[in-house]
C-alpha cells in the first residue's frame, strides 16, 4: 500500500465510502441521497429559506440546489412561495408530504449514524468532529 495509509485524503475518503455504502443501502431506500437529506434539514429548520442560502451552507453550487428542490417539489415534499419581503427570492417550505417523509428519513439517517457513531466514545466522537471540522471551516 505504499504511503497511502499514512495520507489523511487516502483514510477520509475509505471512511467517506463506508459511510457512503451504508447509507445508500439504509436511507430512503437507495432513492434519497446525503445532499438531498441536508436540504429537507435545513429547509425544515428554516422555513422559507431561499436556494442560495441553502447552496452556501451545503457548499453545494447553486445550479445542483435547484435540480434538488426540482425534485422535491415532483415528489411534493417542498412548495417555493414568493418572499414578501423581497419579491425576487422565493422561499422554499417543506409540505406535510415532505415533512413526513423526512421524519422516517431522519430515523434511518439516525440508525445509519448509530452504526457507525458507536465505534467511538463520546469523547472520541467529540474530538473526531472537532478534528475534522479544523479541515472544513
Amino acid at each position: 500500500m505504499g504511503v497511502l495509509p499514512n495520507l489523511l485524503g487516502y483514510n477520509v475518503r475509505r471512511a467517506q465510502i463506508a459511510l457512503w455504502r451504508d447509507f445508500s443501502r439504509t436511507v430512503g431506500e437507495g432513492e434519497v441521497r446525503p445532499a438531498l437529506f441536508s436540504l429537507m434539514i435545513l429547509v425544515e429548520a428554516n422555513p422559507g429559506i431561499a436556494q442560495i442560502d441553502i447552496a452556501n451552507q451545503l457548499d453545494i453550487d447553486k445550479a445542483t440546489i435547484v435540480g434538488l428542490v426540482q425534485r422535491l417539489q415532483k415528489r411534493s415534499c417542498v412548495v417555493c412561495r414568493q418572499s414578501t419581503v423581497d419579491r425576487r427570492r422565493q422561499g422554499i417550505y417543506l409540505t406535510d408530504r415532505g415533512a413526513a417523509e423526512l421524519r422516517q428519513l431522519r430515523q434511518e439517517m439516525l440508525e445509519h449514524e448509530a452504526r457507525f457513531t458507536r465505534l467511538f466514545s463520546s469523547e472520541e466522537l467529540a474530538q473526531l468532529f472537532a478534528l475534522l471540522r479544523r479541515i472544513h471551516p
